[in-house]
């Protein structure tokens, strides 16, 4: 038996199974029929994505107790999901990108 051919079928596999996401998906489908899988979701997420699902999930129970008539003339809903922030969403971050620009005027003389 050829081992370089071997493990680069071995390679192939594990390259396979690293993009397959199906494990993933699974586990979203059935987070909400059991914490424990919830929590399993929650851990197989990266950081950032993971409080931003958390953050959703709570959203989406506060608002599924309210009909769509009254949510449309409330000021805190946003929609059916939480929107996801972007640089500027936030006055601090839009002030920092203003001293980039000032800042880059300066350094392209």
């Amino acid at each position: 038996m050829n081992l370089d051919e071997l493990s680069r079928k071995l390679n192939k596999v594990d390259d396979s199974l690293k993009n397959d996401k199906s494990y993933e998906k699974i586990i979203e489908n059935l987070k909400e029929y059991d914490p424990r899988i919830k929590n399993e979701y929650y851990n197989s997420l990266k950081p950032s994505e993971r409080e931003y699902q958390k953050r959703n999930d709570e959203y989406k129970r506060l608002v599924e107790g309210f009909s769509q008539a009254y949510l449309d003339f409330c000021e805190w809903y946003v929609g059916p999901e939480l929107q996801r922030e972007t640089f500027l969403d936030n006055k601090d971050s839009i002030h920092s990108l203003y001293f980039l620009f000032v800042m880059s005027l300066f350094f392209k003389e």
